[in-house]
């Protein structure tokens, strides 16, 4: 069974892979934008926040609101 999913967040497929990071819950997540650049970054739970860890992230993935998705 593969714990790989999926979300159509904003018009775009965001792709959702599980991840343990040090003690925190995450996932690598993956979505590409209209010149089929794919951008790769992390999201972490932080003390019950959702933040995405990323370099040079557009504007565009941080304004997603990821940290609202109800993902677990």
């Amino acid at each position: 069974m593969s714990n790989l999913f999926n979300k159509i967040i904003g018009g775009r497929q965001f792709n959702f892979q599980p991840l343990e990071f040090r003690d925190q819950a995450g996932y690598h997540v993956d979505v590409k934008d209209e010149e089929n650049t794919r951008w790769k970054f992390r999201i972490v739970l932080t003390v019950g926040i959702w933040m995405i860890e990323g370099e040079k992230l557009p504007q565009w993935i941080r304004d997603s609101r990821l940290e609202e998705i109800k993902i677990l």
